[in-house]
């Protein structure tokens, strides 16, 4: 009876002998196979955060892109502008010079060939006088309209652009966030 009391002590011990091996290959491969998961799950975020930089950067250099380009048109019109002002100047000041110069002519030929009306011509130059610094003043204030409403559009165009500008930097902030959150569950 002892022999077989010792022979069961000893199949119990191989047992668990076997057991112990089994449940230590066990966790060995337990830990090879977390090993792995970690080091595939560590190239996933490295492939996400390389994606994510890349998207970014290209966003960024689309916007930059575009900001530039706004900015080109706006300096471009806003040139445009003040061209055309130039311009509207000058050709009001040339068309009442040809015709302040006509009137004198006109006044001249008038005085000699009515030499007996000096009074008329005094009412005439004044009425003349009158109507040209009305007309100027007119379109001085037409054109001060066209320049003021044209810096109101420019400052809108500026405004507009500013807050599109950074509604999309809000927008990459928050993809940021998104992909961070994502990544980290």
């Amino acid at each position: 009876m002892s022999s077989t009391k010792k022979d069961d002590i000893k199949d119990n011990t191989n047992q668990f002998k076997e057991s112990t091996d089994r449940y230590v290959d066990q966790q060995k491969q337990q830990i090879k196979d977390t090993a792995s998961n970690v080091s595939d799950t560590t190239e996933k975020i490295n492939e996400n955060v390389n994606k994510f930089q890349t998207d970014n950067k290209r966003v960024f250099e689309k916007n930059a892109d575009t900001f530039r380009r706004y900015q080109e048109q706006i300096n471009k019109t806003t040139q445009e502008i003040s061209n055309n002002t130039i311009e509207l100047q000058k050709n009001v000041f040339n068309t009442y010079q040809s015709s302040y110069a006509q009137f004198w002519n006109n006044i001249y030929k008038s005085y000699w060939e009515n030499f007996n009306i000096p009074e008329r011509y005094s009412e005439t130059y004044n009425t003349l006088n009158k109507n040209i610094q009305n007309c100027t003043i007119n379109t001085t204030n037409s054109i001060n309209e066209i320049i003021v409403g044209g810096v109101e559009n420019f400052n809108k165009s500026l405004e507009l652009t500013q807050r599109y500008y950074n509604d999309i930097i809000q927008n990459n902030f928050n993809y940021a966030r998104k992909i961070e959150r994502s990544s980290s569950v």
